[in-house]
């Protein structure tokens, strides 16, 4: 060990891939432009999160009261029934989606199972689906006097209790993040050759045998790091708290966060300091889950067609309606009350009168729903683009460099994928709003647009490495024996074979933007509006058609947004 910190040690901070120095030479700039991104959007506001947790009044230069938040935290009122809760629907939340994706995975991957594609369409929607949306459609659904008592009878007080609790958190969570799993299980199936399965049922083996002793431990990675990834997202969502929790007297770690910020007199440092817990808790969690996957991995081989489990005709009717139940209760049967309650005017003894005027409202040109699409749309395409460039860059930084320098931007760059969105805006809170700083941001739009970037730079990242990843540097080579510059070879070399993973990444950054909820709520400037702030307003003010009708809104503009660019770029292609 300590010989190789030695030589580490003597290594330049950053260096060129050895094998492509005579090409690339020795500037380094991507890996400073990269590691500058990143210790301003996450270094910079996790430190100051974390000084404000241990040190209280370091904002007036003062180290007096160290730790006293965590004490401060150890003796507040009702803090296991917190913690119970939150962790109890994250626990419970993850055995759900691993009990649904598991089985729906495997279904995709290793049986005869026909339209295979559609089905895979069917786990992507509740993913694509902010789990807000599902929650406010669950409770005009599920409240009294809502939706079901309308129009299908009295719902018994025992599911409707059970809803309004944290059965109802396990329930929307699940339903927005067994798709997830699912689709992990898929790709780790598919990884992997069938001939164990295959030698155990050619050796007489029951089909439950061999699933229970051959592929649930090859499925074990993937179980976990999805269960960690749904783990994580269900104790620090803020949507679900923020919905739920009030309504179903369920106190939960983001709906306190959030109360202790917005209340007078707000509780910087003990919201700092329960965010700080939830980040190294993130952190732990998804670092113990890599080297547990590091240890259990089995490499034992790959085939490129395996043996389809055959099903008979019962089978296959149980599958496909297992998959349609799911589709019904993730996607169908809330978007379907999203759009009924977006028409409705008035209710007249169960009779609804519907009518268009919300959606005139919204469009109409200076309302607050027309602000709240436009700047929504503004920043989103603003952060979009900040992203798939620093995306960009830092790829091409990681496959092309190494060193010290480059480790420590692969370390950086893992942050914003596990770090909960709640506490990177927490984080923001306290970061940029210090008195001590040159300039102010927080307070205007720009600190939204810098919030976007730090939650979902990650997005461009993992794009743009897979296309890096794939793009061999002789094209670089060639440029640089013609004198061409580091810039040069970047901007009109790497970034144009680049750009179909880049044109993704920015799509997908601003979809992501456009619906964002944790963000947009917390560092909302004053006097201004975006979309999760309108809908998230107007639904606590009780104008439920209101709140639904942005909600179609969103979906049906980013659904047009995202045709149209890629029906332009497709075209432009061919």
């Amino acid at each position: 060990m300590s010989e190789s910190l030695l030589q580490s040690a003597a290594k330049p901070p950053f260096r060129p891939v050895e094998n492509r120095q005579t090409a690339i030479g020795h500037s380094s700039w991507p890996v400073w432009i990269g590691l500058s991104a990143l210790l301003v959007t996450i270094g910079f506001p996790i430190a100051i999160l974390f000084l404000q947790s241990i040190f209280p009044a370091i904002g007036q230069s003062s180290l007096a009261g160290a730790f006293r938040p965590y004490l401060d935290i150890a003796a507040t009122d009702g803090l296991v029934r917190m913690w119970n809760n939150s962790l109890g629907c994250a626990v419970l939340t993850t055995l759900f989606a691993c009990a649904l994706g598991l089985p729906a995975g495997w279904l995709i991957a290793r049986t005869n199972l026909p339209g295979k594609s559609l089905l895979r369409v069917s786990l992507l929607l509740p993913i694509m689906s902010p789990p807000y949306l599902l929650a406010l459609a669950y409770v005009l659904l599920l409240q009294d006097n809502g939706l079901v008592d309308t129009f299908v009878g009295r719902l018994p007080e025992p599911i409707r209790n059970a809803f309004f609790g944290m059965g109802g958190v396990v329930f929307i969570m699940g339903l927005t993040s067994f798709g997830t799993v699912a689709l992990l299980v898929e790709a780790s199936l598919q990884g992997v050759s069938t001939r164990l399965e295959d030698a155990a049922r050619c050796l007489g083996a029951p089909r439950a045998d061999i699933f229970w002793r051959i592929t649930l431990p090859l499925l074990m990675p993937a179980l976990i790091n999805g269960g960690v990834l749904v783990f994580v997202d269900t104790l620090s969502n803020f949507g679900i708290a923020a919905i739920l929790g009030p309504r179903s007297n369920l106190v939960l770690l983001p709906s306190v966060i959030y109360e202790m910020l917005t209340t007078w007199p707000a509780d910087v440092p003990r919201a700092a300091a329960i965010s700080s817990i939830l980040a190294i808790a993130a952190v732990v969690m998804v670092t113990a889950a890599r080297l547990y996957i590091g240890v259990r991995a089995i490499a034992n081989g790959r085939t490129p067609a395996g043996r389809m489990a055959q099903l008979n005709v019962l089978e296959t009717v149980v599958s496909l309606a297992f998959f349609a139940v799911l589709f019904f209760f993730s996607s169908l049967l809330p978007n379907a009350t999203v759009c009924l309650m977006s028409l409705v005017e008035r209710w007249q003894d169960g009779d609804p009168a519907f009518t268009f005027k919300h959606y005139t409202a919204i469009f109409q040109w200076g309302s607050g729903g027309m602000q709240a699409l436009t700047t929504s749309a503004g920043l989103s395409a603003a952060a979009a683009t900040v992203c798939a460039v620093l995306g960009g860059i830092t790829a091409y930084a990681l496959t092309r460099y190494k060193g010290r320098g480059v480790s420590l931007l692969d370390h950086l760059s893992m942050l914003p994928r596990v770090l909960p969105h709640l506490v990177i805006a927490v984080a923001f809170i306290l970061a940029w709003n210090a008195s001590w700083l040159p300039f102010r941001i927080y307070g205007t739009l720009g600190i939204l647009v810098l919030a976007y970037v730090a939650i979902y730079q990650a997005v461009g990242l993992r794009f743009a490495d897979a296309g890096m990843r794939q793009l061999a540097p002789r094209l670089e080579h060639a440029a640089a024996c013609l004198g061409a510059s580091r810039l040069s070879i970047l901007i009109r070399v790497v970034f144009p074979i680049l750009f179909p993973s880049l044109f993704v990444a920015w799509i997908s950054i601003f979809v992501m933007c456009l619906r964002d909820w944790a963000a947009s709520i917390m560092l909302l400037p004053p006097g201004a509006q975006t979309v999760g702030s309108f809908i998230f307003s107007q639904f606590e003010q009780g104008d439920f058609a209101q709140a639904m009708a942005m909600s179609v809104c969103t979906v049906v503009l980013s659904s047009i947004f995202l045709v149209a660019a890629n029906f332009r770029f497709y075209r432009k292609a061919t």
